[in-house]
């Protein structure tokens, strides 16, 4: 990920990141950022690794400044949130950080996985809140969980859903304006070919978290103009 002020890092440990970056063939490459050999692409790449390196260490050293002790559950996603606490509550200057939990694709014994799911999910959200809250984070802290698809109404003949349209989002912070349900019940009486009709269009609620909560352009990220969440965050 690269923008024009910032990049992203995709790693899960802060020490193993350090860790593959302290290779010894890797430190002498970095270190060759700048050097005469004429070609732009590999320019690119010297200095990408070079800044990764940088970053490495970075995270390295702000890592050390707070260790959770917080009651995760015992699992990756769990790992991973409290990583992601512990960046936080160290003060690392990063203001996204995006976790995922696999295994919603249920098509076969939908009940038995998605129990396993949400108790992680919830169990691990709630430890993250926790932490950040300890902490004095929690009001600065804007929590956004989102499916990339949803799932049909009907059960299918492996007692599972197919993948289908309208899915569920939630927003969980310190300091949101507006808590509750924002819109109605599904109406299962009205489906649209056996899927739920969706009511708020979810690109709407990626340009309330980009304008107002992270002050960026929501339209010239976008494209256009969605209808925004007035009064959320």
């Amino acid at each position: 990920m690269k923008g024009s002020q910032r990049k992203g890092l995709a790693f899960k440990n802060p020490d193993k990141l350090h860790q593959l970056t302290q290779n010894r063939l890797l430190s002498k490459v970095s270190r060759e950022t700048g050097s005469d050999h004429h070609h732009a692409q590999v320019d690119y790449l010297y200095q990408t690794l070079a800044e990764t390196a940088s970053s490495a260490d970075y995270l390295y050293d702000k890592s050390k400044v707070y260790k959770s002790a917080g009651a995760y559950p015992n699992s990756e996603f769990g790992k991973n949130l409290k990583t992601t606490a512990e960046l936080i509550n160290s003060g690392v200057e990063s203001r996204v950080y995006y976790v995922a939990l696999n295994g919603f694709d249920t098509h076969v014994r939908q009940h038995e996985q998605q129990q396993k799911l949400f108790t992680d999910l919830g169990d691990g959200l709630a430890a993250l809140a926790d932490d950040l809250q300890k902490n004095g984070q929690w009001a600065n802290t804007l929590v956004l969980v989102f499916s990339e698809f949803g799932r049909r109404v009907g059960q299918n003949a492996s007692n599972g859903t197919d993948h289908g349209t309208a899915n569920p989002v939630f927003l969980i912070g310190g300091s949101l304006q507006q808590k509750g349900i924002l819109n109605d019940a599904p109406d299962l009486d009205n489906l649209d070919q056996g899927d739920l009709r969706h009511q708020v269009d979810f690109r709407g609620i990626y340009a309330t978290v980009l304008r107002d909560w992270l002050g960026a352009n929501d339209t010239s990220i976008l494209g256009t103009d969605f209808e925004r969440l007035r009064g959320l965050v």
